[in-house]
């Protein structure tokens, strides 16, 4: 019997509105054995003895087999190599190495062993002499390191992995630019996203990928070990979905002591300058870079794994008025009479534009930092730490059009990011061969930002109006140029509200 204890609290901060609290994610972050050990007759032998050896941390759990042969052995680490042994009086044991686990369910096996007058005998074998049998909670996939080491990702995202199911699809959101994930046509807004058990779905709503966070996967690709999704699993651990289930767990230290770093770069220079003959804007140089490391601290107890990764790029802002050298100019506005308004709206009001916006810069950090604490081969101990600071420059009261069209300065433009801090903790124990607890801990502080950069907030210390002024083109379709914070942004009481 595994019977669970899951404890969870929550705080979530968000700008500008009041957030309902999100259920408890319980989405299961470990894997087993099981399976039953038999005489070479078919035979069970009862009171056989399985020892399971995790050969990355040394760390080994040892069950009887009960009276019909069947052994079980639960919350263990997901991936390998793990060692399986089954051994009984009279009997020959055999051992099978090199066996890894996945979240996608237990791993059966089933020993037949052959009597022997020799005590303590025990022979490594094949899978061919061990059946082998992959079990599985319901439809879904698990990619484990294997795969996310290979596997082609030009983002350093797990959407690049998910997608080799041929379930999901990737819908590229045009306003965002964002790959939003589609499990059996489903929307995005109906999947669950979680990291080691914690929820980290979009749960306000406002993203436009479905994560957390906005600007990418919410943490360091090189921290997870193993990512599922589970279409309708039959597992209770599962739910808070209609779509699909998207799991993540993330690396531990082992007595090997492993690190490793990338760096990425590309500039305007490698890219063209048109589409369709089209001029296309400029953009920022896009750099990536991060580390990892992860050994022991104490050989064959004590773990710890660290990683950080960093990006920093600038998508085009393409449009600007007539002489501002915008790959799209507005024949609508020149750029005489947005320094025109510029000026007056400065001397006379007090109220600043700020310059015109030629980028939309967006930066974003990962950390990510995990303790494994082996108490004892039965009790183990995992505490996590994660944290996302980013931030995109996006922009507000901006339209074009044939007809009309509205400009703003930058002080108009808004931040749009998110600053998130998850703990978790959690106490695997076995306390006898028919009874293990799980015991979980888990708190997200989520505040997300949508501040215009020149400030005027109505709760701000000097607040404003959203400021309209109407260009008048006798010979053209007439414009507008705006000031203060943008339309959706200057009624917002952009106080946390926490729950």
């Amino acid at each position: 019997m595994k019977l669970k204890y899951l404890l969870a609290a929550s705080v979530a901060g968000i700008t500008g509105a009041v957030v309902l609290p999100a259920p408890v994610m319980a989405q299961q972050i470990t894997s087993g054995v099981e399976g039953i050990v038999l005489a070479e007759d078919g035979s069970a032998i009862p009171g056989a003895t399985v020892t399971v050896t995790d050969e990355r941390t040394g760390a080994a759990r040892t069950v009887s087999a009960g009276s019909s042969g069947n052994f079980r052995v639960s919350s263990l680490t997901t991936g390998g190599p793990y060692t399986i042994t089954a051994t009984a009086p009279g009997y020959e044991g055999q051992s099978l190495p090199d066996q890894s686990i996945t979240l996608q369910g237990n791993t059966s096996f089933t020993f037949r062993l052959a009597p022997t007058e020799v005590a303590g005998d025990v022979i490594v074998v094949t899978g061919a002499r061990v059946q082998v049998t992959q079990l599985a909670v319901g439809p879904g996939t698990s990619f484990g390191e294997q795969i996310l080491d290979v596997a082609p990702t030009f983002n350093r995202d797990i959407r690049d992995v998910l997608r080799l199911d041929p379930r999901v699809n990737l819908a590229r959101d045009d306003l965002s630019g964002q790959d939003r994930i589609s499990c059996l046509g489903g929307n995005d807004r109906s999947n669950a996203f979680t990291v080691d058990g914690i929820s980290q779905s979009d749960v306000y709503g406002l993203n436009d990928n479905g994560f957390a966070s906005r600007s990418s996967a919410p943490l360091p690709y090189d921290a997870v070990r193993e990512t599922q999704v589970q279409f309708a699993p039959f597992d209770v651990d599962y739910g808070n979905f209609t779509g699909c289930a998207i799991n993540v767990v993330t690396k531990s230290g082992t007595n090997d002591l492993r690190f490793g770093g990338f760096f990425e770069y590309s500039d305007n220079g490698m890219r063209g300058n048109k589409v369709a003959d089209e001029d296309v804007g400029a953009i920022e140089a896009e750099k990536r870079y991060g580390f990892y490391l992860g050994g022991p601290v104490i050989r064959d107890r004590l773990f710890l794994f660290a990683a950080y990764e960093h990006q920093e790029a600038g998508g085009p802002q393409e449009y600007g008025p007539t002489g501002s050298g915008a790959a799209k100019e507005l024949g609508s506005i020149s750029l005489d009479q947005f320094n025109e308004v510029s000026d007056i709206l400065s001397s006379v009001y007090g109220i600043e534009t700020g310059p015109l916006a030629y980028s939309l810069p967006y930066e974003n950090d990962r950390y990510f930092v995990r303790a494994d604490l082996q108490i004892t081969d039965d009790h183990r101990f995992e505490a996590t730490y994660q944290r996302l600071e980013e931030n995109t420059v996006k922009t507000d009261d901006f339209f074009t059009s044939t007809s009309s069209s509205q400009l703003t300065g930058l002080n108009t433009y808004y931040n749009s990011g998110t600053t998130s801090d998850y703990y978790s903790g959690r106490l695997y124990s076995q306390w006898s061969d028919m009874f293990s607890t799980e015991v979980r801990y888990s708190r997200s502080e989520v505040l997300d930002a949508q501040d215009p950069i020149g400030g005027y907030e109505a709760q701000s210390s000097n607040p404003t109006p959203r400021i309209i002024v109407g260009i008048d083109n006798p010979t053209g379709p007439d414009a507008t140029i705006l000031a203060g914070p943008g339309v959706n942004r200057s009624a917002n009481a952009l106080s946390p509200v926490y729950s």
